[in-house]
């Protein structure tokens, strides 16, 4: 008798643990768990996201959200990370904020339109640089100022290593002093303070991912998808009623893929110039989003770079700098 009740009990057992697990596995499968957030999924397309994301349903820290080209880990909470990739495509853009720690808000999901879906001349065909007032405004800004490093060991073999530095270093001021030839005065109150060189990497990923914000920002060379010429990641504290305040903001020239110069001379060839590609970077840096390329094309901040061997974008177009002189 004892032996049935013992059997008896170890099925009650059995069926209990069975029960148990389907139960777990429809709650995983269930209208509550978003299909793109399995375990095991280190990283998740953005697509398959709602623009609020519920991390009860979603637990997405320190996983990564990707779209298309570009993705950015998960900020801590309180943070945003913005990520832009300029390419020979045009232009992609991604924004990930974690205000509170219990939603995720993701913006500028999807595929930005191409500009190469129109021809050379019609994508430059836009207002002359002074001429164009049009601009666009993401919501953080540097309060204050930003202090920032060079990876100089990145620096590729064929450029002064001083020479890249400095044309960094122009970069950022053409943004932060507003250097234009339209007449616009400088109103911006905020600044770049450049601190020295760095063995520290930028925090992006050569498959075009921001990493985890390490509280520095940095500028250096390295690797990047192909056909992606310059990256940049900012990581932004969440301001109530607000802009949003700068924390980091990195970013990496392409010298895999593309090659570079500092000094524009009648024998450059298929270079991209360090200073025009950073003072577009620096753009997104102070608070500047994309302006169309096919009817903005001639602006600083326009999608597509003007091209190698050419500094037109070191100087700020009339919609750059008021831009620039709104936020501040």
């Amino acid at each position: 008798m004892k032996r049935i009740t013992s059997i008896a009990a170890a099925l009650a057992l059995a069926c209990t643990a069975v029960a148990m697990f389907a139960g777990s596995l429809m709650a995983q499968s269930g209208p509550g768990v978003y299909g793109a957030c399995a375990p095991e999924k280190q990283e998740i397309q953005a697509g398959a996201l709602p623009e609020v994301v519920d991390e009860d349903r979603c637990p997405v820290e320190g996983r990564v959200i990707s779209d298309g080209g570009i993705g950015a880990v998960v900020p801590e909470p309180g943070m945003t990370v913005t990520a832009d990739a300029t390419s020979t495509d045009g232009h992609e853009h991604l924004t990930v904020s974690n205000p509170r720690g219990d939603e995720i808000l993701l913006s500028d999901v999807g595929t930005e339109p191409s500009s190469r879906a129109s021809s050379l001349e019609s994508r430059a065909s836009g207002p002359s640089p002074c001429q164009d007032s049009y601009y666009s405004s993401r919501g953080y800004k540097v309060y204050k100022y930003n202090r920032w490093y060079a990876n100089i060991k990145s620096i590729p073999g064929g450029l002064s290593k001083s020479g890249a530095v400095t044309a960094m270093k122009r970069g950022g001021a053409n943004i932060f002093r507003v250097e234009d030839s339209c007449g616009i005065r400088d109103r911006v109150k905020g600044e770049l303070r450049y601190e020295g060189g760095t063995s520290r990497s930028v925090d992006i990923n050569s498959n075009g991912t921001c990493n985890a914000n390490d509280g520095k920002s940095v500028i250096g060379f390295g690797d990047l998808p192909q056909g992606t010429v310059a990256y940049a990641c900012v990581a932004s504290w969440v301001v109530n009623n607000a802009p949003d305040r700068v924390a980091s903001s990195d970013i990496r020239l392409n010298k895999e893929d593309y090659g570079w110069t500092t000094r524009l001379r009648a024998s450059c060839s298929g270079r991209y110039d360090v200073e025009s590609s950073v003072t577009h970077e620096r753009g997104h840096t102070f608070g500047l989003g994309e302006a169309p390329e096919g009817s903005h094309g001639n602006l600083t901040m326009s999608q597509d770079s003007n091209g190698t061997c050419q500094a037109s974008e070191r100087s700020l177009g009339r919609g750059d700098a008021k831009g620039l002189n709104s936020k501040y």
